[in-house]
């Protein structure tokens, strides 16, 4: 038998209701307007900061980091090649000593040269398909020679490049001020130490450096003789011709 004290049955009050004192009618039909309102806040929002940057020529952080970043990456040219490899005398130095073989510069360049001017004029027929005022309209192929020059041009950067990395870390190993100086002990199976290793391997990243820049500079020889004007690599400056350039300006100038 039941002894305990009895309560009537109440009604239990709509949990919504109790802990906001709105309806479920009064708390949906709140949160329609609080959501309109912040969609409206945002879109002015947005609107705003577009209008701002229209307005003061300002570009979005993605093409600013992309601008920036081609601004800080190094041009590169057959120049800038040439001043990492080894010279003529050190890439002689280099065959005696090691035992590596050794190249022909000259003969290395025309084969290239060559190599460049049979497939440009292969791709010829292909590349050169429209007209100009009754004229053959070949800047099809001229861009497409554009960058196998700048091809050719870039590996033989990036050997050197490397040629020079290597250099400097042989030359660290070998240093009379190393103070890892196992580096020079011959090891334990009779082979040549770290230092050593470095250093020929080193010596071969040069004269293979060296070869391709030979290559490369048969390359641009070959575009010089078919466009008839040296090649150039792509610069931020010269993406666009004069004629472009100042058309920009003038725009510019008139708000357009």
């Amino acid at each position: 038998m039941w002894r305990g004290k009895w309560f009537p049955p109440q009604t239990p009050r709509p949990v919504l209701e109790h802990r906001t004192g709105l309806t479920p009618d009064r708390k949906a039909s709140f949160m329609s307007n609080a959501t309109n309102t912040m969609t409206a806040a945002l879109a002015s929002a947005q609107e705003k900061k577009a209008a701002s940057k229209a307005k003061s020529g300002q570009k979005a952080p993605a093409a600013r980091r992309f601008e920036e970043a081609a601004r800080r990456a190094p041009v590169i040219t057959i120049e800038a090649a040439e001043a990492l490899i080894p010279v003529p005398d050190q890439i002689t130095k280099i065959v005696s000593h090691f035992g590596l073989e050794d190249f022909d510069a000259d003969a290395l360049a025309e084969t290239a040269r060559q190599a460049f001017t049979v497939i440009a004029r292969s791709l010829s027929p292909v590349l050169v398909v429209t007209t100009w005022n009754g004229e053959q309209n070949d800047k099809g192929l001229e861009m497409h020679l554009q960058r196998m020059a700048g091809a050719a041009v870039a590996s033989a950067f990036g050997a050197a490049q490397f040629y020079d990395a290597k250099r400097a870390q042989a030359r660290e190993l070998s240093s009379q001020f190393n103070e890892y100086r196992e580096e020079d002990r011959m090891g334990v199976d009779g082979l040549e130490n770290r230092a050593a290793n470095a250093r020929r391997f080193a010596a071969e990243q040069g004269i293979k450096a060296a070869a391709l820049v030979a290559s490369a500079r048969g390359a641009l020889a070959a575009y010089e003789d078919m466009i008839g004007t040296p090649w150039k690599p792509y610069t931020a400056s010269n993406a666009r011709t004069i004629d472009q350039r100042a058309a920009a300006a003038e725009m510019d100038a008139l708000g357009f």
